[in-house]
């Protein structure tokens, strides 16, 4: 019957796992375990970053939704009063206004929801970029970043 082998822990033989090889090559960078371990902080920037998103949609709809209804009031108004043109001419007169003051709402629109939307972007990235600050500056605080010497 055969007896199982002893194993020795020389520093010839190779390491008996993957996480005890990659201890040794790891061992100078970083720890991250501070930024891992404030899950709960990370988990709230996540909330307040997703809480942020959701207003900014409800807004960015409430808006579009606000908008649409005044472009089809203002269609209704537009058709009534082609109905009443006298000739072509008038009629002509009256389809080339509408389409002006058409075009210049839709881009007063256009350039207010990109602004209100560049304004959520911002306030969505907001408690991101505050968490990840402060995790950067904890690790760095603690002696684990990467600026040792």
């Amino acid at each position: 019957m055969a007896t199982p082998r002893k194993q020795t822990t020389s520093s010839s033989n190779p390491p008996q796992s993957a996480s005890e090889g990659a201890a040794g090559f790891f061992k100078d960078m970083p720890s991250y375990e501070a930024l891992l371990g404030s899950n709960g902080d990370n988990f709230s920037a996540v909330m307040s970053a997703s809480e942020a998103m959701l207003a900014g949609m409800a807004e960015v709809s409430q808006e579009v939704m606000t908008f649409a209804g005044q472009r089809m009031r203002h269609s209704i108004e537009s058709s009534e009063d082609l109905i009443h043109a006298k000739n072509p001419e008038e009629i002509f007169e009256k389809q080339c206004t509408i389409a002006r003051y058409a075009a210049e709402q839709y881009v007063e629109e256009t350039s207010k929801l990109m602004a209100m939307m560049a304004r959520i972007s911002r306030e969505c990235w907001a408690p991101m970029e505050k968490r990840t600050k402060s995790a950067l500056h904890e690790m760095n605080s603690n002696g684990n970043g990467a600026d040792k010497e």
